[in-house]
């Protein structure tokens, strides 16, 4: 098997200092965002750093940057990376849309000069200002068209309104229209009921994958992939295990409940619209191929959030290894199902 992977979901650690210096009018003054806090609302109510849990030596390193990305890419085999935020991923709570457009276009012009710069490899995904639904497709257009990233993330918790609302329909025509991808990404938990957790890896156990199911039943139910046939999403960082149970319940309701869907529920799993992104070492991950194809799931390493450099080829190494896959697809699940998802 080829070792020409690609990781569907790196991490990039946030210089907010840096991001500050690329805040254009009115927020431009140094002086304001000195210290850089406050920037993104926080994850989840929960001041995560401060609850006493221990990181694994090695993750959640703030020093990672483009040079140590580089590096991972050639200790794993990967030819292309796709990258996320990390503080970014609370950007749905930001209320105030100027305040949204303003970070959201800094954050890609730093993501671009120090990441897209820095190597063909490293793909960038943008932040666009859902909270300003105009403003958002003119920085999808921008991140797309000038700064040559792949897409941009739909915050998976924290828009006033559900993502499949129909203010949020011309964002999907855009995306559509230019052949980019829109991922929803798991990681904030507020008003979910897992951030009340007193015990955080409880919080993100949870607090992963549902909003990711949450966010997919929407975007059934209100029509978003029968509207935009052509529309690719991915639904990231929390595992498959998520996708029975929504077409379970979804078809349970077609059946008995008087949901009206214009496709069976798990059409939409195998309809090439729709991509998981999944871990190694998940045992409903043999299931869910065996249930959907391999078609719809992309390996996602989280680098450098849950594994360090030093253990970098371990996530791979567990979805080669595994009996319970069949040999033809585990090359589906590490390269070309994120290739036709992002277009690399």
């Amino acid at each position: 098997m080829s070792d020409h992977f690609v990781d569907a979901d790196g991490h990039i650690m946030e210089n907010l200092e840096q991001i500050a210096q690329f805040m254009e009018e009115p927020f431009a003054s140094p002086d304001r965002w000195g210290a850089s806090a406050g920037m993104v609302p926080s994850l989840d109510n929960f001041h995560t750093p401060m609850d006493g849990t221990p990181r694994t030596p090695g993750t959640f390193e703030r020093s990672t940057g483009p040079k140590e990305w580089v590096q991972f890419l050639d200790k794993t085999g990967l030819d292309y990376a796709v990258l996320y935020p990390t503080v970014g991923l609370a950007y749905g709570n930001i209320s105030y849309p100027i305040w949204a457009n303003a970070y959201a276009r800094a954050y890609n012009n730093w993501l671009n000069d120090q990441y897209q710069k820095a190597s063909p490899r490293l793909k960038g995904v943008a932040l666009i200002p859902m909270q300003d639904v105009p403003a958002a497709v003119k920085e999808l257009e921008r991140a797309v068209k000038e700064l040559g990233m792949v897409g941009a993330m739909i915050p998976s918790n924290g828009l006033h309104e559900h993502v499949s609302a129909k203010k949020y329909w011309p964002i999907f025509e855009a995306a559509e229209a230019m052949d980019c991808v829109l991922a929803v990404h798991g990681g904030c938990y507020g008003n979910l009921g897992f951030n009340t957790y007193t015990v955080f890896p409880a919080t993100r156990a949870l607090g992963m994958p549902f909003p990711l199911a949450i966010a997919a039943t929407g975007m059934i139910v209100d029509g978003v992939f029968d509207a935009f046939p052509k529309l690719r999403v991915g639904f990231l960082e929390g595992g498959t295990a998520w996708m029975p149970l929504v077409v379970d319940r979804l078809e349970r309701e077609a059946e008995y409940g008087g949901l009206k869907v214009k496709r069976h529920v798990e059409e939409y799993f195998t309809s090439g619209q729709v991509f998981v992104g999944c871990e190694g070492n998940e045992k409903a991950l043999a299931y869910a191929v065996q249930r959907f194809g391999p078609e719809p799931f992309m390996f996602c390493s989280d680098f450098p959030h849950e594994i360090s450099i030093d253990n970098c080829r371990e996530e791979i190494d567990e979805i080669l290894e595994r009996t319970d896959l069949p040999e033809a697809s585990k090359n589906d699940l590490l390269a070309a199902n994120a290739r036709r998802f992002y277009k690399l």
